[in-house]
C-alpha cells in the first residue's frame, strides 16, 4: 500500500476510535492529503494536519459549508417527514442524519440528498401527490427502486434532492438476492424503530435490518459507481453504537442466501484493520488480509461518488476469464431477468435472446451514454472488482 494511503487510514483510524495517537505527514504529503480528504468528503478529519498547506483556509471554508449543508438538510428533512406524517404517511429516514447522529460530531459527517423509504408500496401514490401538492418537483430519472424530487426553498432559493424509496435498493440479476430483500423490507417482517434527533423523532430501520441494508447500499456503490471510505466509516460508527442490538447471525443467514457473504466479511475484517473497529463485534468472522488490503486500496482509488447511477453493465457473478462465452451466458441471465415467466419455456428463447440484446443496444447508447465495445471493456473491468469480493459466489452457498 501506498504511504499516503497509510498516513490518511491512520487519521480516519484516530477519529473513528476517538485516539490522539500522532500521524506523522510530511511536507511532500500535504497536496496528496488534501486531494484525497476532498475526493472521500472527509476534509473536516484531516484538516488539523492540514494547517500549513497552501489549501489550508479554502479547506477550513469547505468545512464551514458543510456544517451549514448539515443543518440545511437538517431543516429540508424534518420539514418533508413531517409533510408526510400530517398526511398520515409514515416512512423511514436511511442514512443521512440517522447515520450522522452515530458520529462524534455529526456535522462532520458528509451530507448529499434525502431518502426515505416507504414499506407499503400502495403509499407511493399518495405521497407522490402530497409532494408535488407542496411544491416537490418530479425529476425525470431511470431507477428501479426510487422516484427523485426537486425542493426549492422559495426564502433562500437553496434546491435540495429528495429519493423517495420503494425499495431499499435496486435489483440485482442474482433473484433470490431479490427475494431475500424484498421479504425482510415488506410490511409484514420490519418492525419500526426509532432515532431521536434534534428533538425529532425519526422512523428508521432496526439494527439487524439496518446493517443488512448498509452492506446492500455498500455493494451497489462499490460495483457501479465507487465506493469511498465514508462508508466504511459509517459501518463502523454504526455497529459501535448498536453491537448490542444486532442479531449477527440472522446477517449471517441473510448474506449466505444473498450470496454476499464474503463482502460483508471483508468489510468487516478492513474496518477492523484500518479503522479500528473492535474485535468484539461479531468476533467468529475474519477475512484474508491481504485481499482486505486490495480492498481498501480499490475504495481510496474509486473516491467517494456519490449516489449509485447503475449506469455500468455489471455481471450476475464473477468470472476468472471474461470471454465471449461469457457474455453470451450473461446475457441470456439478463433475457431471463428481462423476461422471468417466458424464459421458463425454452422453445421462446431464441426471440427472447434477440429483444434482450436489442433493448441491451438501446441502453447502451441510450442510458450508458456509450458504445457497445466500450461497455464490453468496463464489463470486464468491473469482472475484477466482483473477483475480489466473490460477489454472488460464494463456495458455501
Amino acid at each position: 500500500m501506498e504511504q499516503i494511503y497509510q498516513t490518511y487510514l491512520n487519521i480516519i483510524k484516530n477519529i473513528c476510535t476517538d485516539s490522539n495517537d500522532p500521524v506523522s505527514v510530511t511536507p511532500e504529503q500535504l497536496p496528496a492529503l488534501a486531494n484525497l480528504a476532498q475526493e472521500h468528503c472527509t476534509v473536516p478529519f484531516v484538516l488539523p494536519c492540514l494547517r500549513s498547506a497552501s489549501v489550508y483556509p479554502s479547506m477550513k471554508h469547505q468545512v464551514k459549508e458543510m456544517m451549514l449543508n448539515y443543518y440545511q438538510i437538517e431543516h429540508f428533512t424534518q420539514t418533508t417527514v413531517s409533510l408526510l406524517r400530517e398526511n398520515h404517511i409514515d416512512c423511514y429516514l436511511l442514512k443521512g442524519l440517522s447515520l450522522a447522529d452515530c458520529y462524534p460530531v455529526p456535522e462532520y459527517r458528509k451530507l448529499g440528498d434525502l431518502d426515505l423509504y416507504l414499506a407499503e408500496p400502495e403509499m407511493l401514490s399518495q405521497a407522490q401527490t402530497v409532494l408535488e401538492s407542496s411544491g416537490y418537483i418530479l425529476q425525470d430519472e431511470l431507477s428501479d427502486h426510487h422516484v427523485t424530487y426537486y425542493y426549492t426553498f422559495p426564502k433562500t432559493g437553496r434546491r435540495f434532492i429528495l429519493e423517495l424509496h420503494y425499495r431499499v435498493v435496486g435489483q440485482y440479476q442474482y433473484s433470490r438476492t431479490n427475494e431475500i430483500v424484498d421479504s425482510v423490507y415488506s410490511p409484514a417482517q420490519l418492525k419500526k424503530s426509532s432515532q431521536m434527533i434534534h428533538g425529532y423523532s425519526y422512523t428508521v430501520l432496526p439494527p439487524t435490518e439496518y446493517v443488512f441494508y448498509m452492506i446492500h447500499h455498500m455493494l451497489k456503490h462499490y460495483l457501479y459507481s465507487g465506493f469511498g471510505i465514508r462508508l466504511l466509516c459509517d459501518f463502523t460508527f454504526y455497529l459501535k453504537r448498536h453491537e448490542s442490538e444486532i442479531d449477527f447471525d440472522q446477517i449471517h443467514t441473510w448474506c449466505r442466501g444473498s450470496r454476499i457473504s464474503h463482502l460483508y466479511e471483508i468489510i468487516l475484517e478492513s474496518c477492523r484493520i484500518y479503522l479500528g473497529l473492535p474485535d468484539s463485534i461479531d468476533p467468529q468472522t475474519h477475512y484474508d488480509t491481504s485481499d482486505c488490503q486490495d480492498f481498501i486500496t480499490q475504495i481510496l482509488k474509486d473516491g467517494d461518488m456519490g449516489t449509485d447511477v447503475s449506469q455500468t453493465l455489471v455481471g450476475s457473478s464473477s468470472y476468472q476469464k471474461v470471454n465471449l462465452f461469457t457474455y453470451f451466458r450473461e446475457g441470456h441471465v439478463q433475457m431471463k431477468v428481462r423476461f422471468p415467466k417466458a424464459s421458463h419455456f425454452p422453445i421462446l428463447w431464441p426471440v427472447l435472446w434477440v429483444i434482450t440484446f436489442v433493448c441491451f443496444i438501446r441502453n447502451t447508447y441510450k442510458v450508458r451514454n456509450t458504445t457497445f465495445l466500450q461497455t464490453l471493456r468496463n464489463f470486464k473491468k468491473y469482472n475484477l472488482k466482483t473477483k475480489l469480493i466473490k460477489t454472488f459466489e460464494n463456495s458455501d452457498s
